[in-house]
């Protein structure tokens, strides 16, 4: 049995040799660069623009200007800015050269004429509308109310009454490579090699915009130098590339520089808290009511990463009561969408700040502050109507809580020698397999080997490794016999891609199901070769065999007897199918949970070191240890950075300070430290293979724990992610 087991990666090998191939290593013959011209104000009128001086430079194909492409949740000014340009890093211009230089170079000679218009960029101001962000739209974009029980009322009840603004700063995804593709003309298809995390819902959306000048596009995804949820949607640079082949009828070849990425690749978080939270004397929280701000930027189709936290705003707990009142407004800024988590951490920031508030404000043990108001079994529907489906909750606290007291002792004893140490615990709960669902083919080759394409389109997570130990087991083949490739649509149909914990899951149980029905064709295959009924046989250790005639029939040899006959007819009643394809979906999310515990200590200088972390998570069936931890590893440094490190920053002008990485800090192996994972496997999900998503927990769980440790250790209340240095040094 494979599942289960720490299998290594098999996707790996051309990783780590050098032969993987990222979009900046594919060249077509012939194929024209693209240098994009972006605005360096945030608000104004554009004018004109002049660039007849650049198309004078050798080399220089073509310019263009004034793209403008409807497309949902996008302003008039997209993909390029034509009368308005709203944000810093705005497309302007695009300059197609014979190489890169010269398109590069090229954009020193274009200048645009504006007039420049007020910048709105505080998202607490944004709301009264006073300036207007983006074109004549309103502020606030997007206004929603989520409620469940009397949330008011209960507040006002309640013994003890807390009122908190919590700061949620925007963040960048960071990916070691930054965006880009390749667009291949041909005469009736284009094929688009991309960075992305959905090929096929990249061809979808470009099919949408240019479906009237183009019979079918084809996307396939190169290897992918990390995305965390930043390679998804449509982004400007994507229009622009396809408009520039099929109007030039070339290949052309757009790649990102990282200031460019800083720029322009959608930033995540960037929400205000102002919460009311009610509890009884004895620590059981009556009422949660939320004013939550999302700062969209110049466009709003990342209004769902405010109304996930809405919905999970009581988080792991038994509130009853709770009301979210959701304001999503325009800035001058660039676009907001998702990141690691999407809307999880935000939530789990916020119901754990909650929990350690109120804990400390009543002087109880945060612990037993969370035990009270812990949910006792499920499944359990949340005051906002979100069932969570199974899992034992309390078995989980009693776990953690056995790490935190022992962290807990040897903190004491290190704060007696003078030095600023503290522990923090959070509990979380993770929404995920966003879907609705996934797609596999499995294929049975002719050599006997297996081929499993799947419709998830993983990029650095293992997933192929873990199907392959799924399709492995079920075949009860040596997993070196399975290859699982995906990533384009000429592959397969119709399919998703990878976001929102959910390829395994997905993806993992629509290859089973695959299997299965391929193991169901095959098992009709043997019957007809061996003449015997399918009843009569037996399948095992990947060969069909007959118990009583003892006659048997590998896989191999099942594949040769249906293909190796050239030019003969088919004398069997079965059909010579050796593939089949499956879909996988649920009718509701799952929910798996965990809890994180770190000690860290701050130095006089305002350093903060972590000196031991613990994560414990329950995601249902384990397919690989390995593959999860590794998840976990990364996902906490992440969380790490998030904490201590990194913020987007705009000026009050809208100018972004923070445009390369000597401003937007990541962490680095110097801040990375050791942590210890454990497992859970209580909470199953429904599924034929049992198993939930852990590629999100981590980064929900992190900060949190991480805040709260921190804040233990210098004394003082922390509300703002990412804490300011000023705070650690007082």
């Amino acid at each position: 049995m494979y599942v289960g087991q720490r299998v290594k990666r098999k996707e790996d090998l051309k990783l780590i040799t050098g032969t993987g191939r990222y979009i900046d290593d594919i060249e077509i013959s012939g194929n024209l660069y693209i240098a994009i011209l972006r605005s360096n104000v945030s608000h104004a009128k554009l004018k004109k623009i002049e660039y007849n001086d650049a198309l004078k430079l050798n080399g220089v194909y073509g310019v263009i200007t004034g793209l403008t492409i409807p497309v949902e949740n996008r302003p008039r000014n997209f993909p390029m800015a034509k009368d308005e340009i709203l944000y810093m890093g705005q497309p302007i211009a695009a300059v197609l050269a014979k190489d890169r230089y010269v398109a590069v170079d090229a954009l020193d000679y274009i200048s645009y004429d504006y007039e420049e218009l007020p910048a709105v960029i505080d998202p607490e101001e944004a709301i009264n509308s006073k300036v207007k962000a983006i074109e004549d739209y309103d502020n606030v974009i997007y206004k929603k109310t989520y409620s469940g029980g009397n949330a008011e009322e209960a507040y006002e009840k309640s013994d003890v009454k807390i009122e908190e603004k919590l700061v949620i700063s925007r963040v960048y995804a960071a990916p070691m490579e930054p965006r880009g593709l390749v667009v291949d003309y041909q005469q009736d298809r284009l094929t688009v090699y991309a960075s992305t995390q959905s090929p096929h819902y990249m061809r979808s959306f470009l099919l949408s915009a240019f479906g009237d000048k183009i019979n079918d596009i084809r996307v396939i995804q190169a290897d992918v130098g990390g995305a965390f949820g930043s390679k998804l949607f449509p982004y400007p640079e994507d229009y622009i590339a396809v408009f520039a082949a099929l109007t030039y009828k070339r290949p052309v070849k757009l790649i990102n520089t990282r200031r460019d990425d800083i720029l322009s690749t959608y930033h995540s978080r960037g929400q205000i808290h102002k919460v009311k939270v009610g509890a009884s004397k004895d620590g059981k929280i009556n009422s949660i009511i939320d004013d939550l701000i999302i700062d969209l930027g110049a466009a709003w189709h990342g209004t769902y990463l405010a109304d996930i936290p809405a919905t999970l705003i009581t988080g792991p707990y038994d509130i009853k009561n709770a009301k979210v009142n959701v304001f999503g407004v325009l800035t001058n800024k660039t676009p907001l969408d998702q990141y690691r988590g999407a809307g999880r951490p935000e939530a789990a920031f916020v119901y754990e700040r909650i929990m350690d508030i109120v804990a400390d404000e009543l002087k109880i043990d945060p612990i037993e502050l969370r035990r009270k108001n812990l949910i006792q079994s499920t499944p359990y529907k949340n005051v906002m109507g979100l069932t969570y489906d199974s899992g034992d909750y309390n078995a989980l606290l009693t776990k953690a809580e056995s790490y935190y007291r022992e962290m807990e002792q040897r903190a004491e004893e290190l704060r007696k020698q003078g030095r600023k140490v503290g522990v923090g615990l959070s509990f979380y709960i993770e929404q995920n397999n966003f879907g609705p669902w996934e797609s596999a083919s499995v294929r049975l080759l002719s050599n006997g080997k297996v081929e499993v394409v799947i419709g998830a389109a993983p990029h650095g997570q293992g997933t192929a490794t873990g199907i392959a130990q799924i399709v492995a087991d079920e075949l009860e083949i040596n997993i070196d016999d399975v290859e699982v490739t995906w990533g384009d649509t000429d592959k397969i149909s119709n399919a998703f891609g990878t976001y929102g914990s959910r390829s395994l899951t997905l993806a993992g149980n629509a290859a089973l199901l695959a299997t299965r029905k391929l193991k169901e064709n095959i098992m009709k295959l043997a019957a007809q070769f061996m003449k015997s009924d399918v009843e009569e046989l037996q399948y095992k250790d990947g060969k069909v065999f007959n118990p009583k005639t003892g006659k048997s029939m590998t896989l191999k040899e099942i594949a040769r007897k249906v293909t190796s006959n050239l030019g003969g007819v088919w004398r069997y009643k079965a059909e010579p199918t050796l593939e089949a394809t499956a879909s996988f979906g649920f009718d509701n999310y799952t929910f798996p949970y965990g809890s994180h515990i770190a000690m860290v200590e701050v130095t006089e200088e305002g350093v903060v070191k972590v000196l031991d972390y613990v994560a414990i998570d329950d995601i249902g069936v384990v397919v690989n240890p390995m593959l999860a931890e590794g998840q976990v590893h990364g996902g906490v440094i992440q969380g790490f950075g998030e904490t201590i490190l990194e913020q987007i920053v705009y000026d009050n002008n809208g100018n972004l300070l923070t445009s390369t990485f000597a401003d937007y800090l990541i962490p680095s192996a110097v801040e990375s430290f050791n942590l210890k994972w454990f497992y859970m496997e209580i909470g199953k999900s429904s599924a034929p293979l049992p198993a939930k998503g852990i590629g999100e927990g981590a980064t929900i769980g992190a900060p949190p724990a991480l805040i709260r440790a921190i804040e233990r250790a210098i004394g003082k209340r922390l509300t703002t992610l990412p804490i300011k240095m000023e705070e650690l040094n007082k």
